[in-house]
């Protein structure tokens, strides 16, 4: 075909798939009072707390001069851009994942998202100490170390910063890998074969179709872990020895360890510099929150399908050896696990299980936990399903209102609890009450909640909805995906959750993720008892993610029931 032909596609209209509901059955008003309880909650946890903290960090005269000339500062805020990086390296790991699974046929592709995807529902701290002990600096102990044949501690900061950075990848990229998944294997077939036909070489269709048909998923995928990347802070808690955690602990942690010697307002301007800058990163995932894509056919699968399953067997065995560390370690005697590393053979024994079964503090934590998440699913769903259908159709909020109020939803659902931390444990510390801690959780889950959702709504047809008072109802059936995953999201995000805990100065004996950070202080000699806890505990968000498995995938591509 000719260079005109070529021409006359990249300028015309592409349109492969439906275009989202227009619904008519809510008025203005009625908008409005949808939005009540995520607007309140929101406002009243986040966005005020956050207002205070700016006048506060202006109420000491030279409080942000002196943030902004302390040198161990903006160590910490530039480590948080290292972190930024590896969310980078997250979605791209995720995209190279999903290219080889599109290329290795159904059943491996199966495979490869149960294999995946078990690492986000592990709690930071677990994959902490799970690579700590995969890669603890004596030959003794760690694997890496051993097969080197020497200690590793000469390796410095570059050696912390590779394990971690494996460690997050390995925790967030199956994430990634399942949005992109999915939408290489319903990229718009039509516009592919109209674009071949007009002659359009390979790289323009990658620009033209590819790419714009990524953008919706690459935008979540990319929110997804620049959350869990704004917030690390157990993961080098627990997984780094911490006479070094100062080489590569991002400005969240630096603010915990010294907002009492910064004082309220230098806390309170760092908070509000560490704020800005996730916001504006956070920013980027706005350019394609809207990218639409089309679910038509499947891309016909190369021919080359069944060379690519060996490698596909390889990246299932590096994925699941942390777990298998993790599991071995929880068998071994205490005492051995701490001479030895994990791989060195038995006595096996289940005494470690034993002892946190017969451990009062942690059994109890274990239920008190799994109330307080059960109890943040309830409120996330009662409050982000109606505003994320009341944001998922653009005509129920004026013009101008609607793009701030995505913006504003994007930028929350990435903030670190940091920026609001300082007012509310003034506030919260008297109450003391295990419902405030419930409420905060929920006010940090609904952006994010309220962005899967309203990722799902826009893609629920038109022909499907009543177009009377109950729409909202019949938009969340053909949703149901989307809600199943928001309701899972909040529970593990509160069952695996220490960060909030911490900044609130709450008591460690109620919750799970702090009974395991206990542990961390002994960490070598507690390392079996460690393990058999950590399994215990993400054995439940495993049996939850087993339970909803179905619905979590569709929810987390597509979102809609079909």
């Amino acid at each position: 075909m000719s260079e005109q032909n070529a021409f006359l596609f990249e300028v015309a209209p592409h349109h492969d798939a439906g275009g989202p509901a227009a619904g008519h059955g809510l008025s203005r008003w009625r908008a409005s009072l949808y939005l009540l309880l995520a607007v309140l909650l929101s406002a009243g946890v986040i966005l005020f707390p956050l207002l205070v903290t700016v006048v506060i960090s202006f109420s000491t005269p030279g409080a942000w001069y002196d943030v902004l000339r302390d040198a161990q500062a903006w160590q910490a805020v530039g480590n948080t851009l290292l972190w930024w990086v590896l969310v980078v390296v997250v979605c791209a790991v995720g995209l190279g994942l999903a290219w080889l699974a599109r290329n290795a046929g159904p059943l491996v592709g199966r495979a490869l998202r149960v294999v995946l995807v078990l690492p986000a529902v592990v709690s930071p701290l677990t994959t902490g100490a799970i690579f700590r002990l995969l890669f603890d600096t004596s030959h003794h102990r760690g694997l890496a170390a051993a097969l080197l044949g020497a200690d590793t501690a000469f390796l410095g900061p570059g050696w912390i910063w590779m394990v971690l950075g494996l460690a997050f990848v390995w925790q967030w990229a199956g994430i990634a890998f399942l949005v992109f998944h999915e939408a290489l294997a319903r990229l718009p077939g039509g516009l592919l074969r109209m674009a071949r036909a007009f002659g359009v070489g390979r790289w323009r269709r990658l620009w033209s179709v590819v790419l714009p048909a990524l953008a919706g998923p690459a935008a979540l995928a990319y929110l997804f872990a620049l959350v869990a990347a704004a917030r690390v802070f157990d993961l080098v808690l627990m997984g780094v020895p911490g006479s070094t955690q100062a080489l590569v602990e991002g400005g969240g942690l630096y603010w915990w360890r010294h907002n009492d010697d910064l004082g309220d307002a230098g806390a309170a301007a760092l908070a509000v510099l560490m704020s800005l800058l996730v916001a504006g990163l956070a920013s980027l995932a706005l350019l394609g929150v809207r990218g639409r894509m089309g679910w038509s056919e499947p891309v016909p699968r190369p021919r080359e399908v069944r060379r690519l399953w060996p490698l596909c067997l390889v990246v299932s065995v590096v994925w699941l050896l942390p777990f298998v560390a993790l599991v071995l370690t929880s068998l071994r005697e205490p005492v051995e696990a701490a001479r030895s590393g994990w791989w060195s053979g038995g006595p096996w024994t289940l005494g470690s299980y034993a002892d946190a079964l017969a451990d009062p503090a942690f059994t109890g934590a274990l239920g008190t936990t799994f109330l307080r998440a059960f109890a943040v699913v309830c409120v996330v769903l009662l409050a982000a399903v109606p505003a994320a259908y009341v944001l998922a159709h653009e005509h129920l909020l004026p013009r101008r209102a609607w793009r701030p109020v995505l913006l504003v939803s994007v930028a929350l659902a990435a903030l670190p609890p940091q920026a609001f931390a300082v007012p509310l444990q003034r506030w919260l510390s008297p109450i003391g009450t295990a419902p405030g801690l419930a409420i905060v959780h929920a006010a940090l889950v609904i952006p994010l909640a309220v962005l899967v959702l309203h990722n799902a709504f826009v893609r629920v047809p038109a022909p499907m909805l009543a177009r009377d008072r109950w729409e909202l109802v019949h938009v969340v059936r053909e949703a149901r995906p989307a809600v199943v995953l928001a309701g899972v999201l909040a529970f593990v995000l509160v069952w695996n959750d220490a960060v909030v805990g911490l900044l609130l100065n709450w008591p460690s004996g109620d919750h799970l993720p702090l009974i395991l950070l206990e542990q961390a202080r002994h960490f070598m000699s507690a390392a079996s008892p460690l393990a058999a806890q950590a399994v215990i505990a993400t054995a439940v968000p495993v049996l939850v993610l087993a339970v909803t498995g179905r619905w979590l995938y569709r929810g987390l591509t597509r979102g809609v029931r079909r």
